[in-house]
């Protein structure tokens, strides 16, 4: 159990590292709501159970041959004393596996405990002197003073929060995508995310690349939903969502509401308002791709694989920690218990065969005496004592060896040789000539369609080579363009700012500035 709960917080913390390294290129590429697909990878991996013993990969050296004998040499010394060396081995007095162990479940549960004790009074200050607006399938939408900007909150009784000025501050528009986009968390259980992801930070309390995954985790989700909310839209729709969410900037803390409305993520988000739309096509090569990249990282990561062993003994060879439970040791092997031997018995005489002379004299040994018989004496008692000669087995007949033919068969397609008997009962092999050689040619034949298949293919991946060139020509005018358009989005904000009453100079400095920065940054992606 702990040697599974160390791989898996490594494996787990490995991908998250991998998803924080590729989402923004696959976030280019494929659009944001695949990139935000990419966290269930370590969540996935962390409730993943270990692989079973028979799928795992065997590193016992497998036997080369079958016949090959092995000798095992049994010395003086007993079989129990290895094994009774082994078990007067001291254990260690000190469990430092499952004192870590126990460290870490209770830091894991002291964590969540916390956070659901905050997330439960934040919802109580926001429903304490909140009022009811509407209801929007089974959504109810609140105004509360307690609320700094607009929030979804509630996985069981589902709320959208406004703040009491949101009326004044927003205009008729403003006010309809930023309520689209609070009820697009509701309807895409970013909420119910937001918790699975606290377990998985809780989970991995200690470790700074989870907290970080999980402020990169809580962007993806604003830009998967900032994605769903424009599709079909138009530029002008995007300008105004652009407004709404400068003036929705806030300070955002780790919590499973959705109010991530941050001056720090404001650029990424403003900045995903220029991207081109994409087509249904490339968001579908796009799952797929992301479902295999799953798929992959799960079966290499898996517990009971190599992999997963060489960290377990990396782990433990660092900490000096057994984490892994010893194999049993294999039961001593049986000494077979041989009868004692019998003394030898006395050799007898072999009797005379026909057609050789009689023996001259006979000499028995027996009991420490000898006795001698001579002439008539040693025949009769060969032919008393007569000596079973055992009969010669008979040698089995050889196999007939069969005729091999090579002739022209039947035409057809059956196969090249053919096995059977001839009229004197003989076994018989044909081996057609003409059914070889149709083989042969057809075989040519099916060769020379492949060739002319692959130069097919060549031409058809020249053309789509060429095609792909003025497509990314023409995706790189209509980034220029979008960039413009960002940019004069990014100008009418910053007068809107300006003139706004109610930020502080503080909010203020701080929306400008990061819209400065973000206009820089626009303009040197507009140089050619």
């Amino acid at each position: 159990m702990i040697a599974w709960a160390v791989e898996a917080l490594a494996a787990s913390a490995a991908l998250m590292l991998v998803v924080l390294l590729i989402r923004q290129p696959v976030r280019r590429v494929f659009g944001p709501q695949i990139a935000y697909a990419l966290w269930v990878l370590p969540l996935l991996r962390l409730t993943m159970p270990p692989l079973p013993a028979g799928w795992g990969q065997s590193d016992a050296m497998p036997i080369a041959r079958a016949s090959e004998a092995m000798t095992i040499l049994v010395g003086a010394e007993p079989l129990t004393a290895p094994l009774a060396a082994a078990a007067a081995v001291p254990s260690p007095a000190i469990p430092w596996g499952v004192i870590a162990i126990g460290a870490w479940l209770l830091g894991a549960a002291i964590f969540f405990v916390l956070h659901l004790v905050r997330h439960r009074r934040f919802c109580q200050r926001l429903l304490a002197s909140a009022r009811l607006l509407d209801r929007v399938g089974g959504v109810c939408v609140i105004e509360t003073p307690a609320a700094a900007g607009p929030l979804a909150f509630g996985t069981a009784r589902r709320f959208v929060a406004f703040p009491n000025d949101f009326a004044d501050r927003y205009d008729a528009d403003e006010r309809e995508l930023a309520l689209a986009h609070e009820l697009g968390h509701h309807a895409r259980g970013d909420l119910v995310a937001n918790w699975a992801a606290l377990a998985v930070l809780a989970i991995h309390w200690f470790n700074p690349l989870a907290w970080h995954a999980f402020r990169a985790f809580r962007c993806d989700q604003e830009l998967a939903n900032d994605a769903r909310v424009l599709a079909g839209r138009s530029r002008t729709d995007r300008h105004i969502y652009a407004c709404a969410i400068v003036k929705a900037a806030h300070g955002g803390a780790i919590s499973a509401a959705c109010h991530l409305h941050t001056i720090t993520d404001l650029k990424g988000r403003l900045r995903m308002l220029t991207n081109t739309r994409l087509s249904r096509t490339r968001r579908a090569t796009g799952a797929v791709a992301i479902l295999g990249a799953v798929t992959a990282g799960l079966v290499v990561t898996a517990s009971g694989t190599r992999a997963a062993a060489a960290l377990t003994a990396g782990v433990e060879s660092a900490t000096g920690v057994q984490l892994a439970a010893p194999p049993t040791p294999p039961a001593p092997p049986a000494i077979p218990m041989t009868a004692p031997a019998r003394p030898p018995e006395p050799p007898v005489p072999p009797a005379p065969r026909s057609g050789t002379r009689t023996a001259r004299h006979v000499v028995i040994v027996k009991d420490g005496k000898t006795t001698r018989y001579d002439g008539a004496a040693a025949a009769a008692y060969i032919a008393a004592h007569p000596v079973p000669v055992p009969p010669i087995p008979a040698t089995p007949p050889m196999p007939a060896v069969p005729i091999v033919v090579d002739r022209d068969c039947e035409p057809g397609t059956g196969a090249p040789t053919m096995a059977g008997n001839d009229e004197r009962g003989r076994r018989t092999i044909i081996v057609c000539r003409n059914r070889i050689r149709q083989t042969t040619t057809l075989a040519m034949q099916q060769a020379e369609w492949g060739r002319h298949q692959a130069e097919w293919s060549h031409r058809q991946s020249a053309f789509a080579v060429r095609q792909a060139a003025q497509a990314e020509r023409r995706a790189d005018e209509a980034k220029r363009n979008g960039l413009r358009q960002a940019v004069a989005s990014i100008r009418l904000a910053r007068q809107s700012i300006t003139i706004e009453r109610h930020l502080t100079e503080d909010q203020r400095r701080d929306a400008l500035a990061g819209l400065d920065e973000a206009a820089r940054e626009l303009g040197e992606q507009m140089k050619p």
